[in-house]
């Protein structure tokens, strides 16, 4: 029996409930209670299942007590202190890490707030040139790791961050240095190594090569083209430090050295090394672990064990941290390795009795195959949950670069050593790996390009199709198990003739009536969808959400079967109304952009779509002046009200007539625009209305209300600090229109246009 196996299972499950279902409070009743049915495991009389449930019960009962004691030991104490501003001391435990808008540095704090782990954030300028081991002092305010827009996040808490706070202006100063310099080694061993990516290989491959060599995906984020290709050919795995990483490392190792025990006790501190500059986090330390309990094994004289390897990362993960089990990260990383574990052995077997496994090429062909089939088998759920969309094409993609990554990996560590001592040398190996990541790059854009690159989870039919596909091969594995042989191709043709029946469903729900106006849930933003069976525009694209607002109007289109956008319309360009269309432009065909023609308090944002829509060779049109434009059978008004003050009240307005039905789109317009458009223009009565400025005080003013007459409001919006949506507006709004519904609550809004009464929320 497996009994470190069944520990693990023990506490995770019960480290999950305390994470997801069970209430803080209660905990130690749970663990008592599960203590004293673990006495009652000596009532069994199978010795196996008397260890076992023995095992479970009291493993459970500690994982519970321990996630109680790590919250109340590492996160109610900085619980406490959130919407204080306090000054403390810090230790600097990492680089600067430098974003577009916002800086944040990680340290460990001395004095002045709990002596956790903590991220501080900085927004409004620049943090100097910290360097690991720096003493800092600084005046932060505090806010939670717990929370996020008002709701349970757990993005910092399973990476052992227990205090967030923002740095307040001019208050940062370096007091000193630490007295053990060297514990930071790991970090700037990575820091050198990126820097050595930076001066030996190009701009273009270097992101890439510092992600696949340390785990730092920062600027490679800032690649949205490359990024957003990589996240649709379901590839970004492979700048995740885990397993693969170690094993080729592990491997150039014994090719240098041979293998053996005296290589295998060498590796074994070059692994630790690995994992401490890649960040400790969850796939890392669980594949180093692995890895090093596969290389002891043999030491040892004892037969390597896959289950128990992975029950002892998980043990160690837990013990650190037991909310770590609410990360994505370890979820996932976890569900790749135990689909290895248990489905790759049963996959290469059937290989191997049917293909000619002494043919180097097939070998590789079906190694590469297999594991990417086990690996996937039971981290698609999780994967389509968390990001809401499941790459069709990941296997090609694997099967086409795998082995190149590999030697960029290899080769990218052999540049980097070269280069620290003979400049020449690595700049020549690096000039070489730069063009087999060029090669990797065009296969994921290409992929990305493919028809149904990726299949978007936000309709309940992909998911029926999904838990079809694990019926459909449960009843052919039990099936098996009966003796009754049937081929696979037997579920295969029948999961693919569901799919394709799906994505057709996908698009005939766009086919009938006049078409469907979808405000999306972007968070604090706005994405409104006007769709027919010709054509689809797309007003805005922005919004606060984990994930782009690209990325959730271009999974949106895809699910009805729309994989281009005939007009992306800008209403100004504001974060929130505009940090997702650079995505979008990459993950669909538009073919024109529009924006207004004034000048923007956001340059940089103007900059990045103008920048994108050039290298897609989409044409932008600046608009300065009212204009009508026909797009496959709809009927825009853009109008510009022109208002004095700030950009929202100089943003377009859209007026959509489809067919017999009227969509105005407000955008961030207030009460100074709308006055503007009631002088200047005849506001026509309309069906629905997008209010504008997601419900602030300042829109959707009473005089404009009367003169649009709208059958349905819907107010785009999103966690926020500014009271939006305003009582008083909801009010106003539920007083002149029939129906009001609003995306923080309902979700997407999809109204189709079809039906006569107040269409339909999902």
């Amino acid at each position: 029996m497996r009994k470190l196996a069944w520990a693990s299972l023990g506490f995770a499950v019960a480290a999950g409930l305390a994470e997801y279902v069970l209430k803080r409070e209660e905990l130690p009743l749970y663990a008592a209670a599960l203590a004293v049915l673990a006495l009652t495991a000596p009532l069994l009389r199978d010795r196996l299942r008397r260890a076992k449930a023995l095992t479970l019960c009291l493993s459970a009962a500690v994982g519970l007590l321990a996630w109680w004691g790590y919250y109340q030991v590492h996160i109610g104490p900085s619980e406490a202190l959130v919407g204080e501003n306090v000054t403390i001391s810090a230790t600097v435990r990492d680089y600067v890490e430098r974003h577009d808008d916002y800086e944040r540095v990680e340290v460990r704090v001395k004095d002045g707030a709990p002596r956790e782990k903590a991220l501080l954030y900085r927004y409004d300028g620049t943090l100097p040139e910290l360097e690991p081991g720096d003493v800092i002092e600084t005046e932060i305010a505090v806010t939670s790791a717990v929370t996020r827009q008002g709701a349970r996040s757990r993005v910092y808490t399973a990476q052992g961050y227990g205090l967030l706070g923002y740095i307040q202006p001019g208050t940062l100063a370096v007091t000193g240095r630490t007295a053990r310099p060297w514990l930071y080694f790991p970090q700037r061993l990575s820091h050198r190594v990126e820097s050595l990516c930076d001066e030996l290989f190009q701009p273009d491959t270097a992101p890439f090569v510092k992600g696949l060599l340390t785990g730092s995906t920062v600027q490679l984020q800032e690649d949205t083209e490359n990024y957003t290709a990589m996240r649709t050919a379901g590839v970004l795995h492979i700048v995740a430090v885990s397993g693969m990483h170690m094993f080729v490392l592990v491997g150039f190792l014994q090719l240098l050295l041979g293998k053996g025990r005296r290589t295998s006790l060498l590796c074994l501190p070059i692994i630790g090394l690995y994992a401490l500059m890649a960040g400790c986090r969850a796939s890392v330390v669980r594949a180093a672990v692995m890895q090093a309990l596969y290389l002891m094994a043999p030491v040892v004289r004892r037969e390597a064990d896959g289950t128990t390897s992975l029950g002892a990362a998980l043990l160690v993960l837990l013990l650190a941290d037991p909310m770590a089990i609410g990360g994505a990260g370890l979820q996932l990383s976890f569900a790749c390795m135990a689909g290895l574990v248990y489905l790759l052995p049963r996959i290469m077997r059937w290989m191997e009795a049917r293909l000619p496994m002494q043919n180097a090429l097939v070998a590789y062909c079906a190694g590469n195959a297999a594991c990417t089939i086990s690996a996937t088998a039971f981290s698609v759920p999780l994967s389509a949950a968390y990001f809401g969309q499941m790459p069709l094409w990941s296997l090609l993609a694997n099967l086409l670069t795998l082995f190149v990554v590999e030697c960029i990996f290899a080769g990218g560590f052999g540049a980097c050593a070269l280069g620290a001592v003979y400049p020449a040398a690595g700049v020549a190996v690096a000039g070489v790996l730069d063009w087999a990541v060029r090669f990797c790059m065009w296969v994921y854009r290409a992929i990305a390009g493919l028809p149904a690159a990726s299949l978007t989870m936000d309709s309940p039919r992909t998911w029926l199709w999904l838990a079809g596909v694990y019926v459909l091969f449960a009843l052919w594995s039990a099936l098996r198990k009966r003796g009754r042989r049937t081929p696979v191709y037997v579920p295969v043709c029948a999961a693919a003739a569901a799919l394709a029946l799906t994505l057709i469903w996908g698009k005939l729900s766009i086919r009938t009536g006049d078409g469907q106006v979808a405000v999306l849930d972007v968070g604090q933003g706005e994405c409104v969808v006007l769709a027919n069976s010709q054509a689809a525009v797309v007003v805005d694209c922005g919004g606060s959400s984990w994930s782009s607002a690209g990325d959730i109007a271009a999974n949106y289109l895809l699910g009805i079967g729309k994989t281009r956008v005939d007009m992306l319309v800008l209403t100004h360009l504001h974060a929130d109304h505009a940090n997702g269309a650079e995505t979008l432009l990459y993950r669909a065909d538009v073919g024109q952009v529009v924006m207004p023609a004034g000048a923007d308090d956001t340059d940089w944002q103007r900059d990045e779509v103008l920048a994108a829509a050039e290298r897609q060779g989409v044409p932008v049109t600046l608009l300065e002046e009212q204009s009508h434009v026909s797009v496959g059978g709809m009927e825009l008004d853009l109008l510009l009200p022109m208002g004095e003050s700030d950009m929202n009240e100089r943003g377009i307005v859209v007026l959509a007539r489809m067919g017999q039905k009227q969509t105005l789109v407000m955008g961030d317009a207030g009460r100074e625009a709308e006055m503007e458009l009631l002088r200047d223009w005849a506001v026509p009565d309309v069906d629905i209305l997008v209010a504008g400025h997601h419900g602030s005080r300042s829109a959707s003013g009473p005089l404009f209300l009367l003169a649009a007459q709208p059958e349905t409001a819907v107010v785009s919006v999103g966690y926020n600090s500014y009271g939006q949506p305003a009582p008083e507006v909801m009010e106003r709004l539920e007083t002149y229109c029939d129906t009001v519904l609003r995306t923080d609550e309902q979700g997407n809004v999809v109204i189709d246009l079809e039906e006569n009464d107040d269409g339909k929320t999902g």
